[in-house]
């Protein structure tokens, strides 16, 4: 009892101050449904019942609620165990808010419970009653209680208001009956209870709004162009004029003209003025802007706008003046290394300049070498006199294209290369007997051995003989050119010793008793390296004037300059020296 005292008091403490429309008291009328535990061993059981509550609001949120519970099952495990259990509660009610049409809410109640059962007994028989008698045994007691839960409220009209569902944990100390011998004590019993119905509502309602005066008539209007409304006596307010300028093109050439015209619909008798760069030009209704003789650049082209029953309405736009690019291009060159003689192709690509017009079509220079339309051919490019080393030069090319105001141009380079001398290879000459013609076998090993292998390897080479003689030989009979001639044949006759390196690739030529400032190779046969001879054939390594009896041996690689002692030589096809067949 002091636990409900202190919570009275601090409900009171709240206040009483009610929300419009917030009902002072309600009345709730529904079935109860409730799951109860035993006191001791007796297993949960169901009970139904009627659930009924009073509750004062002390505001929209608070409010103190009176509960009153039955419930009655009266058959608990087919035993006929007759179970009446009445609750009785008190305590507050927090709501979410009573004025809403769905409120949910939340209470804390205490109180008591009232439970009566009764069981049947049967009597044992007696002689006087072979059949026995049943009665029934009951008791009762009242005992603590209290339920923690809430449900939820949904108002159906201003009075009457569903509760679909109140759910709570009800919490009993009822005491045993005692069993086996124990003692009875009170036990704390753990429930569950569901509550739904019909809540009546009472207080709370709106108050009868005041009627307020009626308003005073209207002052008299007018209607203005516009669609504004004003009093009578009053003026009727000017009109603006949305305005803008069209400029098209926005971006001119010199020389050529934009029109400009106001993007709006004007009042009739609308007076137009133009400016341009805040200077007044004309008061046509549109603008013819030339812009011959103006120089590149922006210009502020503007417009104001008068008419009566108008605001003054104002728009300015711009106008660009471009002045002239020349076209813009790139030139390429493929390949870009060529060897002298070779050609390169020229792929040039130009855009049309600003205010330039029309492109004509496109032209190629070079100070060096040769262009013929898009090819461009390396002849005649000015080297130094070739030489064992690579020599390059690098040529400008130049592509250029006009249009209806100037022209523009595109440069790339391209490297011409020009090859480096491949020498020549001097080989052992090949030594005569005084006054013989005929070519030895030590000489024969030169041509048919050391010879033929660079001839092997490079079949496109060539080789140049040039013969000697010494002072006191028989130059009458050219003896020089007679010792050039057999070699040529014993490289290219073709038959039984004989190689075929063919004779356009064979180059003869005399020298008499010139040395041509050609070093002497020696190639004498004897000691271990002796080549068995005919009589009067060997050349001994004493023979101080051997070295003028001789025949010089090159082999020049494909692509390589003839020896200085080979100029004027001819080819020995020219000379005849295929008469001679394989000399012996």
């Amino acid at each position: 009892m002091r636990l409900i005292a202190r919570w009275t008091a601090l409900w009171l403490a709240v206040g009483f101050a009610f929300a419009e429309d917030v009902p002072k008291a309600d009345l709730f009328l529904g079935y109860s449904f409730l799951r109860a535990n035993s006191a001791r061993n007796i297993p949960a059981f169901t009970n139904n019942g009627g659930l009924g509550t009073l509750a004062w609001n002390f505001n929209n949120h608070v409010g103190a609620e009176f509960e009153f519970g039955g419930y009655h099952n009266g058959n608990i495990l087919n035993i006929q165990f007759d179970t009446t259990e009445m609750t009785y509660l008190f305590g507050p009610r927090f709501s979410l808010g009573r004025s809403r049409r769905v409120s949910p809410y939340i209470h804390t109640l205490f109180g008591g419970i009232h439970l009566t059962s009764s069981l049947p007994v049967t009597v044992a028989p007696t002689p006087l009653d072979t059949a026995g008698t049943t009665t029934r045994i009951g008791a009762s007691q009242d005992a603590f209680a209290m339920a923690l839960g809430g449900g939820l409220d949904i108002r159906l009209s201003h009075h009457v208001t569903f509760r679909p569902i109140q759910l709570d944990y009800l919490m009993t100390r009822l005491e045993d009956f005692g069993q086996s011998g124990q003692p009875s004590q009170n036990r704390n019993q753990h429930n569950l209870r569901y509550a739904g119905g019909i809540l009546f509502t009472f207080g709370g309602e709106r108050p009868t709004p005041h009627t307020p005066p009626p308003p005073p008539p209207a002052p008299r209007t007018k209607a203005c162009p516009g669609g504004s409304i004003v009093a009578m006596e009053q003026d009727c307010p000017k009109l603006n004029i949305t305005l803008g300028i069209l400029a098209t093109p926005s971006q001119i050439c010199q020389g050529a003209t934009a029109t400009v015209v106001p993007n709006a619909s004007l009042p009739e008798g609308a007076v137009t003025q133009w400016m341009i760069n805040g200077e007044t030009t004309s008061q046509a209704q549109r603008l013819a802007f030339g812009a011959n003789g103006r120089a590149p650049g922006t210009y502020r082209i503007g417009l104001k706008v008068t008419a009566e029953g108008y605001n003054d309405a104002s728009a300015e736009t711009a106008i660009t003046v471009l002045g002239y690019a020349p076209p813009s291009g790139t030139l390429r060159v493929s390949p870009s290394e060529i060897w002298l003689g070779e050609k390169a192709t020229l792929n040039a690509s130009f855009a049309t300049g600003q205010c330039g017009g029309t492109l004509g079509p496109i032209t190629f220079s070079a100070p060096e070498g040769s262009v013929s339309g898009d090819q461009f051919e390396a002849v005649g490019v000015q080297f130094a006199p070739p030489s064992t080393s690579e020599q390059q030069k690098t040529i400008t090319i130049t592509a250029k294209v006009s249009d209806e105001n100037g022209s523009g141009s595109a440069q790339a380079s391209i490297v011409v290369k020009q090859r480096a001398l491949i020498s020549a290879r001097q080989l052992p000459d090949i030594l005569f007997a005084k006054g013989s013609d005929r070519v030895n076998n030590c000489g024969k090993r030169v041509l048919l051995e050391e010879l033929r292998t660079l001839e092997n390897n490079d079949p496109a080479g060539k080789v140049v003989l040039v013969g000697h003689i010494a002072d006191g030989e028989q130059a009458s009979k050219d003896l020089d050119l007679k010792r050039a001639l057999n070699a040529a044949a014993v490289i290219s006759a073709g038959r039984e010793a004989c190689t075929a390196f063919p004779t356009s690739q064979i180059f003869v030529n005399a020298a008499g008793t010139a040395d041509n400032g050609v070093r002497f190779q020696p190639n004498f046969c004897g000691g271990s390296t002796a080549a068995a001879e005919r009589p009067g054939q060997a050349v001994a390594a004493n023979d101080d004037a051997a070295k003028y009896r001789r025949t010089e041996v090159w082999f020049v690689p494909a692509g390589g300059a003839l020896p200085s002692s080979g100029e004027g030589a001819k080819d020995a096809s020219a000379l005849g020296v295929n008469r001679l067949g394989c000399p012996k």
